[in-house]
């Protein structure tokens, strides 16, 4: 199947399977927008998220635009997600896993082939239209945050030193027609403006707006150091994703982007962050970030501004992050560590898709899992950040990771915490306030050299591993067989019955340990034959 040409003709494919809203009505971009996106998330089933396309927008002063503004369109959900990768839910961590194992390169097109250079502002006409106030920029989380915030950009820079790219997703604030802000904690743009600045020159960067979902997507994820997000999007496509040179830096963006703003992160300076919403559900105050000046803008005839929901989970960003962490983690899981036994991961929306990891351990060959490659899994799953994951939980094939109830089931009565248990200390604990208090700008110099303390003491950040997975046979799940269940299934379609969505475990299964005794008197059961269990239960009895 070809992929999407653009964000136009994705968005048209979720409005034909009535994944999309489409609002008509004029709504105000800074006081409207994101509480009333908000309120699906905060009053609706997870299977109702949609995405949102607005057609008219107006601001606080009544001024409108001649653009839309498209968000929650990549990741309400995942079968909203899955229609970005064209496949079905249940082969979403399996494609990630492929564009790991099979990346395809990006192909460079001229600029005649890139819609994005429909419309370029530069140089004496770089404001023409008012710079970034041509465009309709929600405000995000409204009554805190003071300034519209630039959400789904998928910032690109390049190692000063490799030319390596990285393709990342970082929050912005709009700090004038010409300037935005970017908070980007320790990863590799970080990197690349350390270089930078040991160099004493500014990093070239380009904020794209409106790639096809797949740029979000691998934007969204974290993917290793040394590989091309533009070469993994290529993979989660199934073909070459289409890429342009910039007008004023030497870097390549989607070519049917809806929106690119060229420019540099200056090395010599930091400012204030204005207080924003973040993916741990409470609102990021004080710190610095980078200063973006923009020398170029480029963009299609009536664009589309495209943003994420984040900030309070569950939200867009929530299952961005979770699902693009699932799919990384299965491939590093069993490929990397060489750990074919883990069949599946799952991060939570609660802990904002990053702090609560869940693995599935299947057994092989009939084979039960060895402990000691159940904790070889759990300490692997810390390697790939210094911040996250907080809490690892292990559990067995029978137990579904993405279900807290069933997982805590499994937490219950197959966990012993002095037994199970491991916390490791020495853990990052970014934008998390119980690691440390945030710097607040009202603290002394003394005070601020106070946080965060020693990150091996009682007052730094830890992750805690457990295992939960059967440490023995245990006696079968007590629920029906699966034929009975099965069975009833199907009387209750007939009935039309609500529809059903099972949650594991939905039937009852052995687990090794069903003394012989007990399946004949089962089976006698099953036949009706309940004389004949009565005499082999008396039968059994003793005298006191």
């Amino acid at each position: 199947m070809v992929y999407y040409r653009d964000l136009r003709e994705y968005l048209g494919a979720l409005e034909r399977v009535g994944k999309l809203r489409v609002i008509r009505e004029k709504i105000n971009k800074d006081t409207e927008l994101h509480p009333l996106v908000r309120w699906q998330f905060r009053g609706l089933d997870e299977s109702q998220w949609t995405g949102w396309l607005f057609e008219q927008l107006s601001d606080h002063k009544g001024r409108s635009y001649d653009a839309k503004v498209a968000t929650a369109v990549i990741g309400a959900n995942r079968e909203v997600y899955a229609i970005g990768l064209q496949c079905e839910p249940k082969d979403i961590h399996r494609r990630w896993v492929d564009a790991y194992r099979k990346p395809i390169e990006p192909i460079l097109v001229g600029s005649g082939e890139a819609p994005v250079k429909e419309v370029i502002h530069k140089g004496d006409s770089l404001l023409e239209h008012g710079g970034l106030a041509e465009f309709p920029i929600p405000i995000s989380t409204n009554g805190w945050e003071a300034l519209p915030r630039l959400t789904a950009v998928s910032w690109h820079t390049k190692d000063p030193e490799t030319g390596i790219l990285n393709v990342g997703t970082y929050n912005a604030l709009m700090m004038g027609p010409l300037r935005t802000s970017c908070r980007c904690p320790t990863n590799q743009m970080s990197l690349h403006w350390q270089k930078a600045k040991r160099a004493r020159r500014p990093l070239p960067a380009a904020a794209v707006i409106g790639a096809v979902p797949a740029v979000s997507m691998v934007s969204s994820a974290k993917i290793p150091y040394g590989t091309s997000e533009h070469a993994i999007a290529g993979g989660l496509m199934g073909e070459p994703l289409p890429v342009v040179k910039c007008e004023t830096i030497d870097l390549e963006v989607p070519a049917t982007s809806e929106i690119v703003l060229e420019g540099e992160l200056a090395t010599d300076w930091l400012e204030l962050d204005g207080a924003s919403g973040e993916h741990t559900g409470y609102t990021v105050v004080g710190g610095e970030v980078y200063a973006f000046h923009i020398k170029c803008i480029t963009h299609r005839k009536r664009p589309i501004w495209h943003d994420f929901i984040s900030q309070m989970p569950p939200s867009e960003s929530s299952t961005l992050r979770g699902i693009a962490s699932e799919g990384s983690s299965l491939n590093f899981l069993q490929h990397q560590c060489g750990i074919p036994q883990v069949k599946s991961v799952a991060f939570h929306h609660c802990a904002g898709a990053y702090r609560i990891c869940v693995i599935q351990i299947q057994d092989l060959a009939g084979n039960r899992t060895h402990p000691s490659i159940v904790w070889q899994a759990l300490l692997a799953c810390l390697v790939r950040s210094p911040d996250y994951p907080k809490l690892v939980i292990a559990v067995d094939e029978d137990i579904d990771p993405t279900d807290f109830e069933s997982v805590f089931w499994a937490v219950s009565f197959r966990y012993q915490p002095h037994r199970d248990t491991r916390i490791i200390q020495g853990r990052g604990g970014t934008l998390d306030q119980s690691a440390s208090p945030y710097r607040g700008e009202n603290l002394s110099e003394d005070e601020h050299s106070r946080y965060p303390r020693s990150l091996t003491g009682p007052e730094g950040a830890s992750s805690m591993l457990m295992d939960a997975t059967r440490k023995w046979a245990y006696s079968p799940v007590s629920l029906p067989k699966r034929e009975f269940m099965e069975h009833a299934r199907e009387l209750w379609e007939k009935m039309g019955l609500p529809n059903l969505k099972p949650r594991v475990p939905w039937y009852g299964d052995s687990l090794g340990m069903w003394p012989e005794e007990y399946a004949i008197q089962a089976e006698l059961g099953g036949q009706g034959d309940f004389e004949a269990v009565w005499k082999r239960i008396i039968g059994q009895g003793r005298r006191v």
